[in-house]
């Protein structure tokens, strides 16, 4: 959870930058929700990090969420808007804490075709649902089971618009060093859009201090009332994130994953949205994500996985330091956003009266891994209502059969003011 006393800090130094912009709206608007949220986890006892407790009992110490009641402000005055959240926790041992922070605190004004703001914002590109290659200012994790207001960053943006097409400029994370991890570093970034016809054309840039330019192009078309198609691809010069280091040996003092850099990444999505007099709605997309460990380094770390597990035989002196060497492997695991570079999700919802249940899968054809998470709600006038129970699985030496945990469960209830 983003740490409370720096975005009181950052937020207080944002409101200072952006007092000048605070002469655009006369109006003020307040609202915001309440929501309650149980939610139950399952372990995996085929996962590394089960195998290294079994080996080494207390070696990690972790209790998941059982209980989170959690109050979202929003307000809007004079061109200022501000998001923030109150949480308070409590984990399957019993534990509470409370934390806050602030979602977004920005200034805006406008002059006709043209839009400034600068602050903390959520600022959301690409086309897709499942996966947005071009998502390079608010990089937001996407299927989650649990949707969540997103932590904007630190930016400064300008936006020129007429009726067909718009171009925005963002300095992102200004002032920052430079970082290993893609979503704090300093970059520039840009979008073109155009609409022409049924199509919208979408063309993007980004410039990272640590990880240089990319580039990127997007396309949605809605081929009939019933039907739309879209696509996106991008090319990136850099790509820093989790790898192997070169040390062959079987245990290692420290972890073996570490930062490195890839050259000439490619990431690209295809997919496709059907929807019908009756609103059901068939999703389907594929994309291949080049900044995802290849076939080869997870096949290298089954193998590994199997070294260090077949070793505790003629080692059993060393079961602690096996313990450690496999709770390390499970760190491959948040190499990417994405497990395997090659991806299919479908996804079926349908929307009656104030009920909306759904159905989807993500699906690694290159270990036959699979995600399904089956969901349902409820939406009233204020107060919604939301269940889902998500399922991971597949072959032994599949991936997603070899997480944290093997099932998740939540209910949820909002009461928005």
């Amino acid at each position: 959870m983003p740490d409370f006393k720096h975005h009181v800090l950052a937020s207080l130094l944002t409101v200072l930058f952006c007092t000048p912009f605070a002469v655009m709206a006369e109006e003020s608007d307040f609202s915001g929700q309440v929501r309650g949220l149980v939610n139950s986890t399952t372990s995996n006892s085929a996962s590394q990090l089960a195998i290294a407790n079994q080996l080494a009992p207390g070696l990690t110490s972790g209790h998941a969420q059982l209980a989170v009641m959690e109050t979202e402000l929003r307000a809007s005055a004079k061109g200022i808007n501000a998001v923030a959240t109150v949480q308070g926790q409590m984990n399957d041992g019993g534990r509470t804490q409370a934390t806050a922070w602030l979602n977004e605190l920005y200034g805006s004004m406008g002059d006709g075709a043209w839009q400034f703001s600068a602050g903390k914002k959520t600022i959301a590109w690409d086309v897709g649902y499942g996966f947005r290659p071009n998502d390079v200012v608010a990089q937001e994790k996407r299927r989650s089971l649990i949707s969540n207001t997103i932590i904007g960053k630190p930016l400064a943006s300008v936006e020129y618009f007429n009726t067909t097409t718009s171009v925005s400029a963002v300095w992102v994370n200004p002032g920052h060093a430079a970082s290993t991890d893609v979503a704090d570093e300093q970059a520039l970034a840009a979008r073109v859009y155009h609409h022409t016809g049924g199509v919208d054309l979408h063309g993007f840039a980004r410039y990272g201090q640590k990880n240089g330019g990319s580039v990127g192009a997007a396309a949605s078309w809605v081929a009939t009332d019933e039907m739309e198609v879209h696509a996106s691809l991008r090319y990136m010069q850099r790509n820093t994130g989790l790898r192997m280091n070169a040390d062959s040996s079987l245990l290692q003092r420290n972890t073996p994953w570490q930062n490195s850099t890839q050259n000439n990444v490619v990431q690209a999505m295809l997919g496709a949205n059907y929807t019908t007099e009756s609103q059901h709605s068939f999703f389907l997309e594929a994309w291949w994500d080049g900044t995802a460990l290849s076939g080869r380094e997870w096949q290298d770390w089954n193998t590994r996985n199997q070294a260090l597990q077949a070793s505790v035989n003629y080692l059993p002196q060393m079961r602690q330091v096996i313990g450690y060497n496999l709770v390390w492997q499970n760190q491959a695991l948040s190499a990417s956003g994405n497990i395997r570079r090659k991806n299919v999700f479908a996804r079926w919802s349908w929307q009656e009266n104030n009920w909306q249940p759904s159905l989807d899968i993500l699906w690694t054809p290159e270990d036959n891994g699979r995600i399904i998470t089956a969901a349902v709600g409820w939406q009233g006038d204020r107060i919604s209502i939301n269940a889902g129970l998500r399922l991971y699985g597949g072959p032994a030496r599949a991936i997603l059969a070899q997480l944290p945990d093997s099932r998740m469960a939540y209910l949820s209830a909002t009461w928005a003011f």
